[in-house]
C-alpha cells in the first residue's frame, strides 16, 4: 500500500468535493473543518471551472485548424461572367504541405514545456497558464492574414501558438499543487481537462458551420476572441494560492492548505527526476497516448472525408461527437479514482495502472475493428468509443506527477510533455506522408501504428508506473508533514 494511502479517512467524499457538507462523525475537524460553503462561492470551484474553459480554448485553437484546412484547400465551383463554371482552390497545398501546417504547432510546443515548468515554479502557475492562452489567442486571430501571405507565414504563426501553449500544461500542474486537496485531486483535474475535449467538441461541431456560412476566416476570429475574453476573467478571479486570494473563506483556505502534498519551491533534483522509473513510465505513456490521440485529433476530418465521403458540415458533427462522451467518461474517471483511493479500496498505484492499461487496450481493440470495417455506422461507432474511452488513460497520467513528485509536478509535466509533443509533431507528418490517395489501406497503416503505441504505453506504465512520493521527493514530503502537524496543533 502506498504511504499516502494509509492515511485515515479524513477527507471529503465525492459529494463533499462538490460543495455538499457532511455530518460524518469520523472526520477529524482539526484537519478538515466541517465545511458548509455554497458551491458557487467556493474558490477552488471557480479555479476549476475557469481552468476547464481555459483548456477548452487551448484545444479549440489546435483542433479547429483540422477542419479549417479542409475548407481552405477545398475546390469550389466558380461561375465566370460568360457562364463558364470553373473550379478554384484558394490554397493549393498537397497532403505533405498540409501535414507540415498541422504539425508546425508542435515545433513550438515542445520547446517551452520545461521552461513553462520553471516559470510556473517561480512566478506561479496561474500567471504562466493565463499568459500562455492569451498570447496563443492573439496569434490565432492574425492567422488568416498570415495564411494569405503564404505557407511560411502560417507555419510561423502556428509555431508561435505552440510556443505559448507549451507552458499551459506545466502551468496548470502548479495550480493543482496549490489548489487541489489530496483526495479531490483526480476529480478537480478531470473536470479541468474535460475542457480540452469540450474545446475539440465545440471546434469540430462549429468550425464547419462557420466555414460554410461565414468563411473559413471566422473560425480563427471566433476562437481567438474567446481566449482573449477568458484571460480577462482568469487574471481577475484566479490567484496563485489560497493564501493570496482575498475572497476565500478562512475555512476553505485552512482545509485546502492542510490537505496538500506540495510544500513549496525547492531546488530541483534534475538527475533524480530524469532517471526515475516513475518519470520514464510517465514519459512513455505520454508519448504513446499523444501520438495515438493526435492521429485522431488532426486526421479524423480528413479520414471521414476520404473513407465516408462526408461533406464538411457532417464531418464536423461526426468528428465532434466522441468528445462529448469523453467528457462524461472523464468525470467518471475522476470521481471513481478518488473514491477508490480515499476509501483504501485500491492504492493510488493500483488505480493509476488499472485506468491507464484499460484505456490503452480497449482503444487498441476498437481501432483494429474500425479500420477493418466498411460499414459507415460501425466505423463511426468505433471512432466515438475509441476517442471517448481514451479519457481513462489521459486523465490518469495527467494526475500522476502529483502522485510521485508533488513539489516538482510542473517540471515533471514539462519534461513529459516535451516528449509527448514530439509525438504530436510526428502524427500529422506521418499521416501526410503515408496517406497519398486517401485509400482505406493507407489509413490502416496509420491506425495500426497508433495501436502499436497503445500497447507500448500499457507495458511501460504497468511495469514502471508509480503512485506514491518517490525517495528523491520525500524530504519535501516530510517538511509538508511537519507543517500539517503544526496546523493541527494550532487548530486544536
Amino acid at each position: 500500500m502506498d504511504k499516502n494511502d494509509s492515511i485515515p479517512d479524513k477527507f471529503p467524499s465525492s459529494t463533499e468535493s462538490l460543495g455538499i457538507s457532511s455530518s460524518d462523525n469520523n472526520v477529524n475537524s482539526s484537519v478538515r473543518p466541517k465545511l458548509s460553503w455554497n458551491l458557487l462561492n467556493s474558490r477552488r470551484f471557480i479555479v476549476t471551472i475557469l481552468g476547464m474553459f481555459g483548456f477548452m480554448n487551448v484545444y479549440a485553437l489546435r483542433a479547429s485548424l483540422s477542419v479549417a484546412i479542409v475548407a481552405m484547400t477545398a475546390k469550389r465551383n466558380h461561375i465566370l461572367e460568360n457562364g463558364t463554371v470553373i473550379q478554384i482552390q484558394e490554397f493549393t497545398w498537397n497532403s505533405e504541405q498540409q501535414g507540415i501546417v498541422l504539425s508546425s504547432f508542435f515545433w513550438g510546443y515542445i520547446c517551452t514545456q520545461i521552461l513553462g515548468g520553471l516559470l510556473a515554479t517561480k512566478y506561479g502557475g496561474n500567471t504562466v497558464f493565463g499568459i500562455g492562452i492569451a498570447a496563443s489567442s492573439v496569434f490565432m486571430i492574425v492567422s488568416p492574414w498570415a495564411a494569405k501571405q503564404g505557407l511560411f507565414y502560417l507555419v510561423a504563426i502556428r509555431i508561435l501558438i505552440g510556443l505559448f501553449e507549451g507552458v499551459t500544461y506545466p502551468g496548470i500542474q502548479e495550480v493543482y499543487a496549490n489548489w487541489a486537496p489530496r483526495y479531490e485531486r483526480t476529480a478537480i483535474s478531470s473536470i479541468v481537462h474535460t475542457g480540452s475535449q469540450l474545446g475539440i467538441f465545440v471546434s469540430f461541431l462549429l468550425s464547419g458551420i462557420f466555414a460554410d456560412n461565414f468563411g473559413w476566416e471566422s473560425i480563427f476570429y471566433v476562437f481567438g476572441g474567446f481566449g482573449v475574453v477568458w484571460y480577462a476573467l482568469w487574471i481577475y478571479f484566479v490567484k496563485r494560492n489560497p493564501a493570496s486570494d482575498p475572497r476565500i473563506s478562512l475555512e476553505e483556505k485552512n482545509y485546502i492548505e492542510s490537505n496538500l502534498d506540495s510544500s513549496g519551491v525547492h531546488r530541483i533534483p534534475w538527475i533524480s527526476i530524469i532517471t526515475s522509473k516513475a518519470m520514464i513510465a510517465l514519459l512513455v505513456t505520454n508519448m504513446s497516448e499523444t501520438l495515438s490521440f493526435y492521429i485522431f485529433l488532426t486526421q479524423t476530418p480528413t479520414y471521414l472525408n476520404d473513407v465516408l465521403k462526408s461533406d464538411l458540415g457532417t464531418t464536423g458533427i461526426i468528428s465532434a461527437a466522441p468528445y462529448l462522451i469523453y467528457m462524461l467518461v472523464a468525470a467518471g474517471v475522476g470521481v471513481s479514482s478518488d473514491y477508490l483511493r480515499s476509501r483504501n479500496i485500491l492504492t493510488t498505484q493500483q488505480v493509476r495502472k488499472t485506468m491507464i492499461a484499460s484505456g490503452f487496450l480497449i482503444c487498441a481493440v476498437l481501432i483494429l475493428v474500425m479500420v477493418n470495417l466498411d460499414d459507415p455506422v460501425g466505423i463511426c461507432a468505433c471512432l466515438i468509443l475509441t476517442i471517448s474511452l481514451n479519457a481513462l488513460t489521459k486523465i490518469t497520467y495527467l494526475c500522476n506527477p502529483l502522485d510521485f513528485a508533488p513539489d516538482y509536478s510542473s517540471v515533471v509535466m514539462g519534461i513529459s510533455n516535451t516528449f509527448g509533443g514530439i509525438s504530436g509533431l510526428v502524427a500529422p507528418l506521418m499521416a501526410g506522408y503515408i496517406v497519398k490517395t486517401g485509400t482505406q489501406d493507407e489509413w490502416k497503416t496509420v491506425f495500426y501504428t497508433a495501436v502499436g503505441f497503445c500497447v507500448l504505453g500499457t507495458v511501460a506504465f504497468t511495469a514502471f508506473g508509480q503512485g506514491s512520493i518517490q525517495s528523491w521527493a520525500k524530504i519535501n514530503s516530510q517538511q509538508r508533514q511537519m507543517t500539517s502537524e503544526v496546523f493541527e496543533i494550532t487548530q486544536t
